[in-house]
């Protein structure tokens, strides 16, 4: 590919357009629940990310644009995306250390939201050899919360059988991570695959190591890649996948359309099918429609088809195996009928806020060169296949009628997040130190975005977690401790129950029944527990310095809890004291 350098007057025009845009986005923020815009149907934790958080940073990267926009000297710039371009591979292998050390030090290695969980819950599972967890279906309403069995997970009331309610791809991604005791690393190794895909993409497509460096610098500046990578979310695997597709299918043989298939077959069950289907249909369209390419439609299919079925097919179907015992279950049907809508004024506000959040979780004026990269670049067919999947995606999601609740950046989108640095270092193909006023511009943009934005986002992440984490009192050592949670209460404090699906933890988080139930269980299992914190919606009991796990005959021999209850143990009517 052979582009012409962008003249000083054109790139002064793209500076000023991207000065121009950060301040609208700020001035979303000052429209919002005042003209035009409202978040009053959004959901809790989304209002207050959007509200409290997000407008700090657009601030910020308002004041990064103009530092940037002064900014006149491109060599410096130039020269790091050169030296990005010499060193993929370390840098690919670099980013795994330091997203690993976010995911322990930033994220608390913890699964923050009920999605993150759901996946650690299967893959714990999968890592012990199992399909699905055996609770006692006595005790099912205490292990899960019952406004989250059908969704998050799914557990049977008769058999006590668990999994998680989404499809089961991510959980098997994971699973080996667990199995070694460092699932932290998992995403941090899919980020890191990632950077060097964008690469070996923009490298393919626009010809210039510099460009595939310019990639790579825009990625690893921006906050929702790097807060992707050090969460526990399934998104960071769809982007890898999607990206890991793209390369595949850029230079199409048999070999590498069935590779793409079984690929592509992996994103359709790695949470649910349609961020995947969404990104590789305008990829499968173009085969059909090319003739010198059409061929490869066959072992494309091909490669979906083993997965897909297996994985895909198998997996609804013990769903609703499981599903069957489960009182209220939502069927497939009800589920999409109760999440696709036509685009309402409701659905629209939440576009907005997340086009807001897609533009500042991005190193400043990202999506700018990306739309750019498309225009100098018009005539080739790959740049106008990543724009159409990152456009489908977007669009897609305006007839989805929920606000991502929590997530970091747009999270609905990320699957497609990978196209944008890949266009945006397109987007600098043919500048050099002569023709730099763009890359003066870009390159401090991301470089203020990696040393200002990065770190106030990652600084607001610990902080979310800390004082989510802190609702809870730590338990007393040695031995163990039981918590009941009121579902109801707190911030968010019903996704804090969560139990390893073989009970094999030493503390319990459980979902409270009432102080009646709850004194009930307690006198059952653990007659001698005694009270050490109490307050309006928790309970802690501490079961005293000798571990109460037990090992039993069975897959494992891995100490564990083992409780039941039975209805008349509700009946003795003093508590344990």
């Amino acid at each position: 590919m052979i582009a012409q350098p962008l003249s000083d007057s054109t790139a002064r025009r793209i500076v000023l357009m991207g000065l121009l845009l950060c301040a609208c986005c700020l001035g979303y923020f000052y429209l919002l629940d005042r003209v035009l815009f409202t978040s009053t149907k959004f959901a809790p934790i989304f209002q207050l990310l959007l509200s409290v958080y997000d407008v700090q940073t657009a601030w910020l990267a308002v004041g990064v644009c103009l530092c940037a926009s002064l900014w006149n000297r491109p060599a410096p710039m130039v020269r790091l995306a050169d030296l990005l371009a010499r060193h993929p591979h370390a840098v690919a292998l670099a980013s795994v250390a330091a997203f690993g050390a976010g995911a322990i030090f930033v994220y608390h290695d913890y699964p923050f939201s009920m999605d993150e969980y759901a996946a650690v819950f299967q893959a714990k599972i999968f890592a012990s050899g199992q399909l699905f967890a055996r609770l006692p279906p006595s005790v099912l309403n205490w292990l899960v919360v019952p406004g989250f069995n059908g969704s998050f997970l799914v557990a049977s009331h008769l058999s006590g059988h668990a999994i998680e309610g989404y499809w089961p791809g991510f959980a098997l991604l994971l699973a080996p991570f667990e199995f070694l005791g460092i699932p932290w690393l998992c995403n941090a190794v899919l980020a890191g695959l990632a950077v060097y895909l964008i690469f070996r993409i923009t490298l393919t497509i626009s010809g210039e190591a510099r460009a595939a460096g310019w990639a790579m610098l825009f990625t690893l500046a921006s906050g929702a890649f790097v807060a992707n990578a050090i969460a526990y979310y399934s998104m960071q695997a769809h982007l890898t996948v999607n990206l890991l597709y793209v390369w595949l299918l850029l230079r199409p043989t048999n070999a590498r359309a069935l590779a793409a298939g079984i690929v592509g077959s992996l994103g359709l069950v790695l949470h649910n099918p349609f961020p995947h289907a969404l990104f590789a249909l305008p990829w499968i369209v173009a085969l059909a429609l090319d003739r010198d390419q059409r061929r490869y439609l066959v072992p494309l299919i091909l490669g979906y088809l083993p997965l897909g079925l297996v994985v895909g097919v198998g997996w609804l179907i013990l769903r609703h195996d499981i599903q069957s015992g489960v009182h209220g279950a939502a069927t497939v049907d009800a589920i999409v009928h109760g999440v696709f809508v036509w685009p309402d004024a409701t659905v629209l506000d939440m576009r907005a806020a997340s086009l807001a959040k897609l533009w500042i979780w991005a190193v400043p004026c990202l999506l700018l060169f990306a739309l750019l990269g498309r225009i100098r670049h018009a005539g080739n067919r790959s740049v106008r296949l990543l724009m159409q999947s990152a456009v489908l995606t977007f669009a897609a999601y305006c007839f989805v009628k929920l606000d991502q609740g929590h997530g970091w950046g747009y999270r609905y989108f990320h699957s497609a997040w990978g196209a944008l640095p890949v266009l945006a270092g397109c987007a600098m193909t043919g500048q050099d130190e002569a023709h730099g006023r763009l890359s003066a511009f870009a390159g401090a943009a991301a470089v203020l975005s990696a040393l200002l934005i990065v770190p106030l986002q990652l600084s607001q992440i610990d902080g979310i977690i800390s004082r989510h984490l802190a609702q809870v009192p730590p338990p007393r050592r040695p031995g163990n401790n039981i918590y009941f949670l009121d579902p109801r209460g707190g911030f968010y404090l019903s996704d804090m129950i969560q139990i390893d699906p073989l009970l094999r933890a030493p503390d319990l988080l459980l979902a409270s029944r009432g102080a009646k139930l709850d004194a009930a269980l307690l006198r059952e299992n653990w007659p001698h527990a005694v009270l050490v914190d109490r307050n309006l919606w928790l309970q802690q009991w501490y079961l005293g310095p000798n571990d109460q796990r037990r090992t039993t005959p069975g897959p494992t021999h891995v100490p564990h809890f083992v409780l039941a209850f039975t209805p008349h143990a509700e009946t003795p009517a003093a508590a344990p004291p």
